[in-house]
């Protein structure tokens, strides 16, 4: 008898010893899921799968240029970029993005997508004003490279303030963490309910099986009203011992033990939503690539418009960009060069960039005129002309012909610069241009002697 009762409440101890155990819960993780895949066509497939995998790790941001800079053994061109994540929407009244991409890019922020799968230049494609709330949200992302400089960015506008590069605090590998409970059964059960009397002491008509080791369990467990006359039946093993008496007196329905749990640990239940879920890559992702519906595809040949307009960017950003230039390294100045270039200079902020030594000294022809056609003469105030004039004397030769091939130096603001293969400066030039237009008035018409 005594043995009999023992093994009726001993998973109900075991059950309070267990349920002193901590709760499992995962902080967020900064940055993303990053995956890189070489790829032999393009536009390649949005999988995680087609393509062999050279490299992963957790980026800490969406603010990338890929140009010289392989990771591990994936190559300089034909390759493909996967992130996966979350983002944390800040409180906002509207909100925008823009992604940057060279060559295709596709990305969706808590179901809203959008993006261009086919070749281009480092081109901004905006998603508009999107319906999403404050908080954590879903994201995945695709980027492919197919050959010339590539770019990855990032940006959003909140409450019409400016489009700013998303910093590194609004990612995270996974979501904010949950509480959940341990089930504390050592293996799965099954609890069928039938009717009968239970007798007046407390013992149940029971068939108890048990086992001797206890382990974290995949539990299925039943939680119901038991009705004043009932015996639970508990099948667990093979070994069994039955005790059973019979009384007129049924007991209380408050008094029947019963076995209950909250969130199972096993990781196949359904009712677990997946954003909760951090046991694998996959499963922090509730989007996988499969299921997202596929951008219409664009022809390999098929590039935006030249002359089409790029994003701007704030002076604040700009400031921070070119804040410890001097102390970066020349490959560190380049890709913070091409990331100020995939944006609309003010002619403030192409004076700002031009000033700075470090700039110039990696700046090709091309880069260079594309600076100095940002920069509206009229509107230099002389402080900035002097600045700018004496940046740009010391510059190599390359940079100071785009100076003096886009813009017209002889409007008053460059009167101290040097040009290329001159010894003087342009205001004496123009000096002596003037001098030599008076000697050419000045100077009698020659005369022709008459002859016999």
């Amino acid at each position: 008898m005594r043995r009999s009762r023992w093994l009726i409440v001993a998973p109900a101890l075991l059950a309070s010893i267990f349920s002193f155990i901590p709760s499992a819960s995962a902080d967020p993780a900064p940055g993303l899921f990053t995956s890189y895949y070489t790829i032999d066509a393009v536009p390649p497939t949005r999988s995680d799968s087609v393509y062999p995998l050279c490299g992963s790790e957790v980026e800490n941001n969406i603010n990338r240029n890929y140009n010289g800079e392989p990771y591990l053994d994936c190559t300089l061109d034909l390759f493909m970029v996967h992130m996966t994540g979350f983002i944390t929407i800040p409180e906002h009244n509207t909100i925008e993005f823009w992604l940057a991409s060279d060559d295709g890019g596709r990305i969706n922020i808590g179901g809203n997508e959008w993006g261009n799968w086919g070749d281009q230049h480092c081109y901004w494609m905006e998603s508009g004003e999107i319906d999403i709330s404050a908080g954590e949200a879903n994201l995945n992302l695709f980027m492919y490279e197919n050959g010339g400089s590539s770019c990855l960015m990032l940006a959003w506008n909140i409450n019409g303030q400016g489009f700013e590069i998303v910093p590194d605090a609004a990612f995270t590998t996974n979501g904010s963490p949950t509480t959940t409970t341990t089930s504390t059964t050592t293996t799965t059960t099954t609890i069928p309910q039938t009717t009968t009397t239970i007798p007046e002491t407390t013992t149940t008509s029971t068939t108890t099986t048990t086992t001797t080791t206890i382990q974290v369990p995949t539990v299925t467990t039943t939680t119901s009203t038991i009705p004043e006359t009932t015996t639970t039946t508990s099948t667990v093993a093979e070994t069994t011992t039955t005790e059973t008496s019979t009384t007129t007196t049924s007991l209380p329905p408050e008094t029947v033990p019963q076995i209950t749990t909250t969130t199972p640990v096993s990781t196949t239940t359904t009712t677990q939503p997946p954003e909760t879920s951090t046991t694998s890559i996959p499963d922090t992702i509730p989007l996988p690539p499969d299921t997202l519906p596929e951008a219409p595809q664009a022809p390999e040949t098929s590039e935006p418009a030249e002359d089409a307009p790029l994003p701007p960017i704030s002076d604040k950003a700009v400031v921070e960009a070119l804040a410890d230039i001097e102390q970066a390294t020349p490959a560190e100045v380049k890709a913070i060069v091409t990331e100020l270039l995939a944006f609309a200079l003010t002619t403030d902020q192409a004076v700002s960039v031009a000033s700075e030594p470090a700039v110039l000294e990696v700046l090709t022809n091309a880069e260079a005129e594309q600076v100095f056609e940002q920069v509206a003469v009229e509107e230099l105030s002389t402080e900035q002309a002097v600045e700018l004039v004496a940046a740009v004397q010391e510059a190599p030769s390359s940079v100071r012909k785009a100076f003096e091939a886009v813009l017209n130096l002889f409007q008053g603001f460059a009167d101290d610069y040097v040009m290329t293969n001159q010894t003087v400066p342009i205001k004496t030039r123009r000096a002596l241009i003037a001098l030599s237009a008076v000697f050419l008035v000045s100077a009698p018409a020659p005369t022709r002697r008459k002859t016999r």
